[in-house]
């Protein structure tokens, strides 16, 4: 159990509100939670530990309206925690539907292909730029 008595002279635990990326929810007490994305936004640098997986795979991921007014998008997709290329293959497919182009080192290999698991210890930098904006 963390932090063990060594640590807690030098550790220090606090809460850490957790928002979500797209749209607004309620929280704990019932009180509205504003999403991490907001009107204004065009760039974002997602970078949350694993959690680009999720929110890339969720509908509201596909849907164009989700993004707002972001036009410049660059994540890691991280392979060492979903290793399946069909997996990947289906984050960008969202990112495609969403509108925006999308570029990665690698595209176009042969692991791009169903049902193939990444074979190497590194991860991939993904870049997206919008090309249709229709709201």
């Amino acid at each position: 159990k963390l932090p063990s008595e060594s640590q807690k002279a030098f550790l220090e635990r606090i809460s850490v509100k957790c928002v979500p990326f797209f749209g607004f929810r309620k929280g704990e007490e019932n009180e509205i939670v504003k999403p991490a994305l907001v009107p204004g936004v065009t760039f974002v640098k997602l970078d949350c530990e694993g959690s680009e997986i999720d929110i890339l795979l969720s509908h509201a991921a596909s849907q164009e309206s989700s993004w707002l007014d972001v036009t410049h998008f660059v994540m890691e997709w991280s392979f060492t925690k979903e290793r399946r290329g069909s997996v990947f293959q289906t984050a960008v497919s969202n990112l495609r539907e969403a509108g925006f182009e999308v570029f990665y080192q690698g595209m176009g290999s042969w692991w791009e292909a169903a049902n193939v698991m990444w074979p190497y210890p590194n991860d991939l930098i993904v870049f997206a730029k919008k090309i249709k904006q229709t709201h």
